[in-house]
């Protein structure tokens, strides 16, 4: 079985469009690219793909990946930003341990950086988790590029689009307040943490295929082999604008179809039953 070079692996970052200075968010399931070279373990393999991302990126570039804490948000175990693990992927949680990786505050949508400008994306408490001062907006404003290492098109690993769905009002998505702690520097953050989620059930699936499908045959996305698997990619700006443009037209577009949602069940549906309060009645005189 053929084993990936390292030369071969910058060469497809390359092929992406990646160069230096330039700023990458990646997701990742590096199975799906097979065995690469000179990677007799676990810990020698995640060390090949940083080393290549930071060849093509230089001293200038930035890496970013989704450092996710998702028991926070299921079990309410404490977040404690240097310590608590990420759950998004086993590159992600690489990333996370280097020295000088900078991780944002917020429990579930953390983000982790290294490079030039980890700090400038991943700075500050971001207290919503895809807020305009998160670091998916800033990642945003940035025209970083969007990569799905080994997930093609039909495959998620693209966390931005919620983002973008978010910014535009998807319906099926509300905001959740967190009361678990959230500790950083080992002093507890005193404010209260939100995180737009979508609601559970009434049949909401996700096709990542009908935004980075089309992206690539819009020409705004690149498909890239690499080893036994692809590489997704696209610039944060152009991605976000077409989505914008297909949600605009329909604002389930990332869904297979719209919820089914029941009256009654959706607060903005408003009570059912027999009215028990009237807010245009008159109001008595103290």
């Amino acid at each position: 079985m053929n084993k990936l070079s390292a030369q071969d692996f910058c060469n497809a970052l390359c092929s992406c469009g990646l160069g230096p200075g330039d700023i990458v968010h990646v997701q990742s399931d590096l199975r799906r690219i097979g065995l690469v070279d000179s990677a007799s373990n676990k810990e020698a393999m995640l060390k090949f793909y940083l080393d290549g991302f930071q060849d093509v990126l230089g001293k200038d570039g930035t890496l970013t990946v989704c450092a996710s804490f998702e028991d926070y948000g299921r079990y309410g175990t404490p977040f404690v930003r240097e310590e608590s693990p990420s759950r998004t992927d086993t590159f992600s949680e690489y990333i996370r341990t280097r020295p000088g990786a900078a991780r944002s505050m917020h429990p579930i949508m953390s983000v982790t950086g290294l490079g030039a400008r980890a700090e400038e994306i991943c700075d500050g408490a971001h207290y919503e988790g895809f807020s305009y001062d998160s670091p998916w907006g800033r990642l945003h404003r940035a025209n970083a590029w969007i990569m799905s290492l080994g997930l093609g098109p039909d495959q998620g690993g693209a966390t931005f689009f919620h983002y973008v769905e978010q910014i535009y009002g998807v319906p099926y998505q509300y905001v959740k307040i967190y009361t678990a702690p959230v500790i950083a520097g080992g002093q507890k953050i005193k404010r209260s943490f939100t995180l737009s989620v979508r609601y559970l059930d009434f049949g909401i699936n996700n096709v990542p295929n009908r935004i980075k499908g089309l992206l690539v045959e819009r020409g705004a996305a690149k498909i890239v082999p690499v080893g036994n698997g692809v590489i997704w990619v696209a610039r944060a700006q152009e991605a976000a604008d077409i989505f914008m443009e297909m949600l605009g037209e329909d604002r389930y577009f990332y869904l297979d179809k719209p919820p089914t949602f029941r009256q009654g069940e959706i607060p903005m549906d408003g009570p059912t039953g027999p009215m028990v309060e009237s807010y245009d009645k008159a109001v008595a005189n103290d």
